[in-house]
């Protein structure tokens, strides 16, 4: 019960993103993904001596995705 009554006094609005703050999630979320990426990417051919292609990219869409889920709303919430 006190649950439910919690979630319904919460004023959810607050948590609206504005136009910079949306932009300033995906860069933040995309920077660190590409970063980490590349430094597998790099790992990898410090390894094997060679890339796949496939492989850089699968790495590269997961890294970007995490990113933006988990390092963006740090970053955009970050000012307020």
């Amino acid at each position: 019960m006190t649950w439910t009554s919690t979630l319904h006094r919460f004023d959810w609005h607050r948590l609206r993103l504005t136009k910079s703050e949306t932009l300033r999630l995906l860069a933040a979320g995309t920077a660190w993904g590409l970063a980490t990426s590349a430094g597998l990417a790099g790992l990898t051919a410090w390894n094997y001596g060679m890339l796949c292609i496939p492989d850089v990219l699968a790495t590269t869409l997961v890294a970007v995705a995490a990113g933006i889920l988990t390092i963006g709303p740090i970053a955009a919430y970050a000012r307020r």
